[in-house]
């Protein structure tokens, strides 16, 4: 049997948002002795789902890609994941302020009034050439580059990088790369995503319950300042003790966090800048007329996430409004809500349905950006870019698999095997 309180831990993992919780359990499976350490109080981090008007809100909206791999690593640790897909009868494109019908798939998009008939057949021969495209030479080519190379016609364009921001969440053509925007898409327009009953919270706290039954240790009375020592004679300094571990795993913040718990260095240029939106939520007590608006000439979507996720009291709706915002721009708070604002209203939010609101003006949706420049997500932190033996790090900006919730559990997994000695 386990030493529930051992004075020297296998590994100690720093941060516990979903890179953290996955990295604990694989390692705890393995029979090695874990201790989460966070100071934020609880597990979860961005993937918390609080309270608004009895309604469940995500920090920010969250979609899970289906068959990515988050959905695998849970798939694989037996924790259920269960939502609705989000309705693509009745999408809207917001195109020089007003609403056009963006029906899904290369096909229907012949009947949008979006595009003149010549750029219907440029998109739908496009997106039906999606699956087929090798991503790998497009790696180190930006998206703006790409776009430019398959059409010069404006509402094309629009349209293509509206559709890329939205599977991204990136407003920042000229920096991101194209073989990742497009792997991205590409698995939004093959196996699509999920908005999850109960919120992302179901799976912190399935993943936290779970991780506990295994043996691992939670701490979230202190933030980590500090690893020191050397392997296997580690010390994680926090803000009330120092801890002990042979090695650990950082998955706490983006790369600045990591350069200054480790001492690494060149994280935060490799990792590119962080993603950024301002995000109304909004609590209302009936269904607007448009469950999903795109912005095709402005950055900014709305989505109604319950239902189909069971996020709302029934007959009521749970919706997010959201302006993707530039790496070197956040913008003026008053500019975004006001912008969020409008396009709620587009989609027929009226301000006598709406029970609670909250806005946040520049959440981090991932710690970096996959760069062309940096040849994309190849190009990124690995899992041992720290350089110190027995201290490895995760994230949604680490290493060459996948985005957003796809790079923190891809990394954190492979983390989790680099210590354990499994290929």
């Amino acid at each position: 049997m386990k030493d529930p309180n051992p004075s020297t831990f296998d590994t100690a993992v720093i941060g516990a948002g979903l890179a953290g919780l996955v990295a604990a359990n694989r390692l705890a499976d393995a029979g090695r002795s874990v201790i989460v350490v966070d100071g934020l109080g609880a597990s979860g981090g961005r993937s918390r789902t609080s309270l608004l008007a009895d309604h469940l809100v995500n920090q920010g909206p969250h979609a899970l890609y289906v068959g990515g791999h988050a959905d695998r690593a849970l798939q694989r640790l037996g924790i259920p994941v269960e939502g609705g897909a989000p309705p693509t009868r009745g999408t809207r494109g917001l195109y020089d302020d007003r609403l056009h019908l963006l029906p899904a798939g290369p096909v229907s998009l012949l009947r949008t009034s979006l595009l003149s008939p010549v750029e219907k057949i440029t998109v739908g021969a496009l997106l039906a050439r999606l699956p087929r495209l090798d991503p790998v030479p497009l790696d180190d080519v930006t998206v703006d580059d790409w776009i430019d190379s398959v059409t010069r016609r404006e509402a094309v364009r629009n349209l293509l990088a509206a559709l890329f921001r939205l599977a991204t969440y990136v407003n920042c053509p000229e920096l991101l790369s194209a073989g990742a925007a497009l792997r991205q898409l590409s698995m939004a327009v093959d196996d699509g995503v999920l908005y999850l009953h109960g919120g992302w919270q179901t799976l912190v706290d399935g993943l936290t319950t779970r991780a506990e039954a295994a043996g691992v240790v939670f701490r979230y009375d202190g933030s980590v300042t500090g690893v020191l020592g050397e392997s296997p004679r580690l010390a994680i300094r926090t803000a009330t003790e120092d801890l002990s571990a042979r090695t650990t795993i950082v998955a706490a913040g983006g790369p600045e966090t990591a350069e200054r718990l480790t001492g690494a260095t060149g994280l935060v240029e490799a990792a590119g800048p962080p993603t950024r939106v301002a995000v109304l939520d909004l609590a209302l007590d009936h269904q607007p007329d448009h469950r999903f608006v795109l912005g095709i000439d402005h950055p900014v979507y709305f989505s109604v996430h319950g239902p189909p996720a069971r996020l709302a009291p029934d007959g009521q709706a749970t919706a997010s409004a959201v302006r993707y915002l530039h790496p070197r721009a956040d913008g003026p708070a008053d500019e975004n809500r006001s912008a969020l604002e409008d396009i709620a209203a587009a989609s027929g939010v009226q301000a006598s349905s709406l029970l609670a609101d909250r806005y946040l003006h520049a959440m981090t949706v991932a710690h970096g950006i996959p760069l062309a420049e940096r040849g994309g997500l190849a190009g990124r932190p690995g899992i041992d870019a720290a350089d110190r033996p027995g201290v490895l790090i995760a994230g949604d900006w680490v290493g060459p698999e996948g985005m957003l919730a796809d790079a923190a559990a891809a990394s954190a997994w492979a983390a989790a095997d680099v210590l354990l000695g499994t290929p």
